[in-house]
């Protein structure tokens, strides 16, 4: 897996994965009789969360990188969405391992000047496990990827890169083909 550093200070690095290395929805949903259909872009109590601080780190990550690891408290907060007001928004979360935010995606201290800068390539894991890829000329190879901000519509709607790097803001958290493309903060010392 190779990442690339978004900042450093303080002896610690926030880097970002270069690729979509899996592909898992948000979230789950079900149906109620009375209410209709209910989903949960809630990022503290999401599938994809409890997925990237379990498997995806313990099969990933050798014990010495584990060591390297930091856990993070993560910005959930409504100016991280995007959207003021959120009413989706949840509790900061800490975590190894940890989706970015649409904040985190348009900062330009990282490197996120235009949508070009957002492209993430599917991994070939990603793409024999269903995540989608992008087979036109000026696009190909690039996926869709979620990030961990919810909607300011919708409990069922979560902020997603798409393959041509624009982020929207209506993609079901059920939806399966959607990319992965983790984050977390190392140690440099």
């Amino acid at each position: 897996i190779k990442w690339r550093i978004l900042s450093e200070s303080d002896g610690k690095a926030l880097i970002l994965c270069e690729s979509i290395i899996a592909n898992k929805r948000f979230n789950e949903y079900y149906i109620e009789a009375i209410e209709g259909v209910y989903a949960n872009n809630n990022y503290a109590e999401s599938e994809v969360r409890a997925w990237l601080n379990d498997q995806f780190y313990n099969i990933a990550f050798s014990e010495l990188q584990k060591s390297l690891i930091q856990t993070t408290e993560v910005d959930n907060s409504v100016y991280s969405t995007g959207y003021d007001p959120n009413p989706y928004t949840c509790e900061n979360t800490f975590d190894k391992i940890f989706l970015p935010s649409y904040r985190e995606v348009k900062n330009t201290a990282y490197g996120f000047i235009n949508n070009t800068d957002r492209y993430k390539v599917t991994s070939d894991y990603s793409r024999a496990t269903g995540a989608y890829t992008c087979t036109d000329d000026s696009y190909s190879g690039n996926g869709d990827w979620w990030l961990r901000s919810p909607s300011n519509d919708y409990s069922y709607r979560a902020r997603y890169v798409y393959y041509f790097g624009h982020i929207f803001n209506l993609t079901h958290v059920s939806y399966t083909d959607g990319g992965v493309v983790p984050a977390l903060t190392i140690s440099l010392a």
